[in-house]
């Protein structure tokens, strides 16, 4: 039974890493096109523009993996893609910073700039935090349906 789960989560948390680098990516593309359509001209719009674009479409990128698992109803869905969003813009914006502070060595271009690092960071960030909400979600459902088949718990009558 445990295999099952596991190779359930490796597989969603695999698809979420693909969703979010392609919808990072696209985030990317957006958030250039919204400092040129908005003519924002200062550097802290174009940093939240991208920071913001990458962070919401790596989030929404996990997000999409871990929709409809069995047994999960609404209230996971409202729980988690604003977590994972936020997750994907703080990933994003913690890895921007680490980005501009490598230091490359003398006279050489570093192999990645901070762009790529807040790609990387928001997907990393928004998938670990999908993975635990998906992993707790599914154990809290294992629970109260344990609970249900305790005797001497009451369960619900039907109508």
């Amino acid at each position: 039974m445990l295999p099952q789960y596991l190779a359930g989560y490796a597989g969603r948390t695999a698809l979420g890493i693909g969703f979010a680098l392609v919808l990072g990516a696209v985030g990317v593309v957006l958030g250039r096109m919204g400092v040129l359509m908005f003519g924002v001209t200062s550097w802290f719009g174009w940093l939240a523009l991208l920071v913001g674009g990458i962070g919401v479409g790596a989030g929404l990128g996990s997000a999409t993996a871990w929709l409809w698992l069995k047994g999960m109803g609404a209230v996971f869905t409202v729980i988690l893609v604003p977590t994972a969003v936020i997750a994907g813009i703080c990933g994003a914006w913690y890895a921007f910073l680490y980005g501009t502070g490598v230091e490359p060595e003398c006279c050489a271009s570093p192999d990645m700039g901070p762009i790529a690092y807040s790609i990387l960071g928001a997907v990393l960030v928004s998938n670990i935090v999908t993975l635990l909400l998906g992993v707790a979600g599914q154990m809290t459902v294992r629970i109260l349906r344990r609970k249900r088949d305790i005797p001497g718990f009451p369960r619900p009558q039907a109508n």
